[in-house]
């Protein structure tokens, strides 16, 4: 099981706008006009199908060509802002985020670079994307400042006593897993597939009488990621792992206690034995522990209304033309 970093995904892509098209200007590479400003075809097609390709690596809906438009324009708005106020990303905030992603992903250079290759991204692509989140998060905290908004302590206070947040003020569950895995390729023999599993049994079989986990990953996982990782997963919520493995194998996991281990379990791409090294209980937390999480969670929802108001007011104050046909 593989956490795949999937950097800066199509999240940022908003949808709506209303269209309207002149092909006589497509010549010259003009896909729409945002007051001075314009967003080229190039540029239009280069998200666009950039956004395909992750819909279609990721399982997700692809976005209709007027949905990326739409995100396009919203971000050029959003930078005409920042530009406007002196809202700024400097470079070294780019490239320490890009080593962030290194460091928490345990990659090299080359490693990292071969995974954005499969996901279809660039180092520049990536800084792009995260440069526009910085700025909007940054124009939508300039928003409240000018508002002088805060939020008062009763509402803190009524929003943690409300029942139906009861699922936001609770810590879950988590567990730190390790892995022994055994991959099984499509075109295998029958003795050859009863051999691995056999090989993940003995694995489970001598775990789960107390060897040296450890030890046994090395002696049994045949994953290239293991002299690296030793088999160290990291620690998950059970929405985590649903996002990444079956409903049945997430329940499994949480079934068990510290220092367990799971019995094989199947995937598509092999067995995997998992040994639990600590599984903590969901817990709610207390007003005082939670204060600063809802007060921010409640200043983002302001934030976010005032953003898309601002974006509304800005839209209609702005000569927008769409010169190529949407789809």
């Amino acid at each position: 099981m593989k956490r795949y970093f999937i950097l800066i995904a199509s999240v940022i892509i908003a949808v709506g706008g209303l269209y309207s098209s002149s092909s006589a200007e497509i010549v010259n590479g003009i896909a729409c006009k945002v007051g001075s400003e314009i967003i080229t075809i190039h540029e239009f097609e280069q998200v666009y199908d950039f956004e395909k390709q992750q819909a279609l690596l990721y399982g997700g809906e692809p976005p209709t060509e007027k949905e990326v438009m739409s995100g396009l324009i919203n971000k050029l708005l959003v930078e005409r802002e920042a530009d406007r106020k002196g809202i700024v990303v400097s470079e070294e905030e780019l490239d320490a985020f890009v080593e962030n992603i290194k460091k928490q992903n345990n990659l090299s250079d080359e490693e990292f670079l071969r995974q954005l290759e499969k996901e279809k991204l660039t180092v520049d692509m990536i800084k792009d994307r995260y440069r526009s989140e910085l700025l909007k998060s940054r124009l939508i905290s300039q928003l409240i400042a000018d508002r002088g908004y805060r939020i008062p302590d009763e509402e803190v206070e009524q929003f943690y006593k409300d029942p139906k947040n009861r699922r936001l003020i609770t810590m879950p569950g988590i567990v730190k897993l390790w892995e022994i895995f055994i991959p099984v390729g499509s075109e295998l023999t029958y003795q050859e597939a009863v051999e691995l599993k056999n090989r993940a049994l003995e694995a489970y079989e001598r775990a789960s009488s107390g060897e040296d986990f450890s030890k046994l990953v090395l002696e049994y996982s045949m994953s290239a990621e293991t002299e690296k990782t030793g088999g160290y997963l990291g620690s998950f919520t059970r929405e985590q792992l649903l996002t990444m493995i079956p409903p049945d194998n997430v329940d499994t996991i949480f079934s068990l206690d510290s220092g367990d281990v799971t019995p094989p379990l199947r995937f598509k791409d092999g067995y995997r034995v998992f040994r639990i090294e600590e599984r903590t209980e969901s817990k709610q937390l207390t007003l005082e522990e939670s204060y600063e999480s809802i007060r921010s969670y409640l200043l983002k929802i302001k934030g976010d209304t005032l953003f898309k108001e601002w974006l509304i007011r800005v839209k209609e104050a702005t000569t927008i033309k769409y010169v190529r046909n949407m789809g």
